[in-house]
This record gives C-alpha cells, sequence and structure tokens, in this order.
C-alpha cells in the first residue's frame, strides 16, 4: 500500500468538506448556478474518492490474507 495514496484519500476528503461548506453557503445565498456546479464537482469527486478508497480496501484484505 502506498502511503501516498491514504495521502490523496485524506486531501479528496477534505477537500470534499471545504465543497460542501460552499455548497451549503451558495443554497443559503440562493447562487443557484454555483450551487449546481459545486454539486458537479462534489459528484465527480466522490466517485473519485470510492473508486481510491475501494483500492485500497481490496489492497488490505489481499495483505490480510496473504
Amino acid at each position: 500500500m502506498e502511503p501516498s495514496e491514504w495521502t490523496e484519500l485524506a486531501k479528496i476528503t477534505a477537500r470534499l468538506d471545504e465543497l460542501r461548506k460552499l455548497l451549503d453557503a451558495a443554497e443559503d445565498t440562493n447562487q443557484i448556478a454555483a450551487f449546481y456546479a459545486l454539486e458537479a464537482v462534489i459528484t465527480e469527486l466522490e466517485a473519485t474518492r470510492d473508486r481510491l478508497l475501494r483500492g485500497l480496501v481490496d489492497r488490505v484484505v489481499d495483505q490480510a490474507a496473504a
């Protein structure tokens, strides 16, 4: 397992937290275009995080089974 993958996962998670705060602010101030743009970025980044996490979990399971 590469430590850089765990670092990348942490970075993505932190970025998602930031984006969700921006999303809340956009919703609170009725910035509809920003809201939809942020939703799209969040959806894409969540998919990236899910793929990365799935790969990390698979490697942990493989190492535990070895």
